[in-house]
């Protein structure tokens, strides 16, 4: 799909839903599907998250009419405040088995609910205006203490705080905080008078959001000191904003329930945007809550009414790193799909560079988060890397925060590692493995490795003894690294390779006297291998000899007539194997170590 089409879409659900019901509020049932009201019914309803199966439950409420707000108690039941014959807060089982409980001792209009922190459930009544708490056994206590008459309590959440916040919409405006012992204090510095206060909800920021649904209209937020903020910009005018929730992508959601009718997003930040994809136009958008299935879920109250679905892109969570060697990780993250077929892909860099990425992946397309994960390797020892997840689906794309990992050092051990700088291009092969090209970082590699310097050179760096380390640079041969134990941390370089099958019989050759044996060594070299170190400990073995260096530069050459050792700075020890003997090299000779003539 076209990544213009991508954004959220709009799904409003009909059938099995009795017209003109006007569908108030809603809310998550925790059994998979959402709970709703319907006003002008008197009655409630559920509708499955998966296939928007509508179930009604009309006849069921007696003692309080025109049902408005609902929430889901401690005790997993759904509540709901009636504000008309009288008042009165329903409890519902899963099943749909009702209990009711008279709001007060006096006519009342418990206009909104909501779970508190405490166990208990808590409602505002509109007229009179006070605020209440029903225990689970349906015991109510009224609080008017604090609280503006005739104020018009309107909606109430839990807050981050351990209290409840309520919105009052008659004029001037406020916004309320009570606590679970009963204090109320009330806010409206910062808050533009006039501007019915409608509906609210705890955002993920640790402050309130709220609608103020009278024009032009605009989107609130109160700190939990009592600072107001209002958000206008990206905001229709005159639009109406009336339900508000936190999402599933951390974002508020709100309906605009002016005609013709919008879905709004803010960010923690203010930014708005507006969504009308798949809205039918005039159907007062209403009440809106996040959905069992990630997405957002919203009655719309006009009729014929409806309950009604926004898509949501997936919601990702960067998690951490595992594995981390010095060229490899293993990135994890999760991916909520939202019900939506998803894909994902890792994102990755070396401090502010350019990202790097891994080949995209199905997340699915269920309701729950899930672990992802994705190797990468290439990467460059003792480095700092940033990584996040990116998932996209039909509705749009996720990006994930930025996470931060170090590479492992290259570190030599003794015995047992080297660490390998290649200059050019250096091949390596692991002991019964491949040959492959060494990373122009280094790697670090085991004792036994072979490595061929033939397009290049690579230095090698080992331990010694306890922590003090060496270093040689090698090039131009293929040769095998070796580290005897009991060696004082001496690394042996074998040469490898050559065909010495082309090369005369002996007896033949040593008939060709000795200017042909310096044609040998001059022109037919089967394999050799250059070196330099600074008073290291290092050897290298040729068919016929060993050179064990002293601080030096020298060129290890076997040959069709014997092994060749060239000193160009300081000096070498040679063993000739043939000979028995140890000969020592200085800057500006060399010695051949013939081969063994056969008999």
């Amino acid at each position: 799909m076209p990544a213009a089409a991508r954004h959220p879409a709009i799904t409003e659900f009909h059938d099995g839903l009795v017209a003109k019901s006007h569908p108030w509020d809603l809310v998550d049932g925790g059994d998979g599907s959402l709970w709703f009201t319907q006003e002008s019914l008197r009655a409630f309803g559920s509708i499955t998250a998966g296939d928007g199966l509508v179930s009604e439950f009309t006849g069921l409420l007696i003692l309080g009419d025109h049902p408005k707000g609902i929430t889901r108690g401690p005790d997993g039941t759904i509540w709901i405040a009636q504000p008309g014959s009288g008042g009165a807060i329903a409890r519902v089982t899963s099943t749909g088995a009702v209990k009711e409980f008279p709001a007060a001792s006096s006519s009342s209009q418990p206009w909104d609910i909501a779970a508190g922190p405490d166990g208990n459930l808590w409602f505002v009544s509109r007229d009179p205006a006070f605020i209440g708490r029903i225990a689970p056994d349906g015991t109510v206590t009224e609080f008017t203490a604090g609280l503006t008459p005739k104020s018009q309590p309107t909606a109430i959440t839990a807050g981050p705080d351990g209290n409840m916040w309520f919105t009052e919409s008659a004029d001037p405006g406020r916004i309320g905080r009570i606590t679970p012992a009963g204090v109320i204090t009330e806010s409206s510095i910062g808050l533009t008078p006039k501007m019915v206060p409608t509906d609210i909800t705890a955002g993920t920021d640790g402050k309130l959001w709220f609608t103020l649904s009278g024009d032009p209209g605009a989107i609130g937020s109160i700190a939990t000191d009592g600072e107001i903020t209002e958000f206008r910009a990206g905001l229709t005018r005159n639009s109406r904003p009336t339900g508000i929730a936190t999402g599933t992508d951390g974002a508020i959601w709100f309906t605009e329930s002016a005609n013709p009718g919008r879905i709004g997003r803010i960010t923690k930040s203010g930014e708005i945007t507006e969504y009308t994809d798949g809205l039918t136009a005039d159907r007062s958008p209403w009440r809106i809550a996040a959905g069992p299935d990630g997405n957002m879920w919203f009655t719309e109250i006009s009729d014929p009414g409806s309950i009604a679905r926004i898509s949501l892109p997936p919601t990702v969570r960067t998690r951490t790193v595992d594995g981390v060697t010095d060229d490899t990780a293993l990135l994890r993250a999760k991916v909520r799909p939202n019900a939506q077929v998803t894909e994902f892909h890792f994102e990755y860099r070396e401090g502010d560079g350019p990202f790097s990425r891994t080949r995209s992946e199905s997340a699915g397309a269920g309701w729950d988060s899930l672990e992802v994960s994705a190797p990468i390797a290439g990467l460059k020892p003792g480095t700092t890397y940033g990584f996040g997840v990116v998932a996209t689906n039909d509705s749009g794309s996720t990006s994930g925060h930025e996470v931060n990992f170090t590479t492992a050092a290259l570190e030599p051990q003794l015995g047992e590692a080297l660490v390998a700088q290649p200059k050019g291009r250096v091949r390596f092969k692991r002991p019964g493995g491949r040959w492959r090209v060494l990373p122009r970082w280094g790697a670090e590699l085991p004792v036994g490795v072979a490595l061929d310097t033939r397009r290049g050179s690579v230095r090698l760096t080992s331990v010694v003894d306890g922590h003090r380390t060496q270093s040689g640079v090698f090039g131009g041969g293929v040769f095998r690294v070796r580290q005897p134990k009991g060696a004082g941390g001496r690394v042996d370089l074998h040469l490898r390779g050559g065909n010495f099958a082309r090369c005369p019989r002996p007896a033949r050759r040593a008939a060709a006297g000795v200017g042909a044996n310096a044609s040998y060594i001059r022109r037919d070299p089967v394999r050799r291998l250059w070196g330099r170190d600074r008073g290291g400990r290092f050897r290298t073995f040729g068919r016929h000899s060993q050179a064990t260096v002293r601080g030096t530069r020298w060129l290890t050459k076997d040959t069709c007539a014997g092994t060749l050792t060239v000193v160009t700075r300081g000096a070498v020890l040679v063993r000739d194997f043939a000979r028995h003997r140890n000969v020592l090299v200085r800057a500006g000779h060399r010695y051949l170590a013939r081969a063994r003539l056969r008999r």
